[in-house]
């Protein structure tokens, strides 16, 4: 279902007051979704899974303990790398950007402390809600 032009309108200067209020959090919505997706990670990962079922079923099949739950780690090991990329260094500057940017707990601060941009979006948003509403 296509956008009127007055949707594509209003979308649009959403989008634009987003980058005005938080340009930082804008740019994280704006990179792709697969951009930190790796094939390498996903195919070395299901490697270490698979080998990881290979351990642990020769540990139960010998009957050494150890050896199983080795193969019981390498193989949740495998599944993690496999789906998260498995390198810390990675996830690093995402976490320190959102905390800088207000991502958790501390997203409280810096949006109460300006709390008049933050009122006037959302004054703007309830307005052409009731626009809408009252021209339907």
């Amino acid at each position: 279902m296509a956008l009127s032009e007055r949707e594509q309108r209003l979308l649009q200067e959403l989008e634009e007051q987003l980058q005005t209020e938080d340009p930082s959090f804008a740019s994280q919505l704006q990179e792709p979704a697969g951009g930190r997706f790796n094939v390498r990670n996903l195919v070395l990962g299901l490697l270490l899974a698979v080998g990881g079922i290979g351990v642990l079923l020769l540990g139960i099949y010998q009957q050494w303990i150890p050896v199983g739950i080795l193969g019981f780690i390498m193989m949740g090991l495998g599944g993690y790398f496999a789906t998260t990329g498995g390198s810390a260094q990675g996830e690093a500057p995402e976490q320190g950007g959102n905390g800088g940017n207000g991502g958790g707990g501390g997203g409280g601060g810096p949006r109460s402390s300006t709390p008049t941009p933050s009122g006037g979006f959302m004054t703007s948003l309830e307005e052409k809600w009731d626009q809408r509403r009252n021209q339907s």
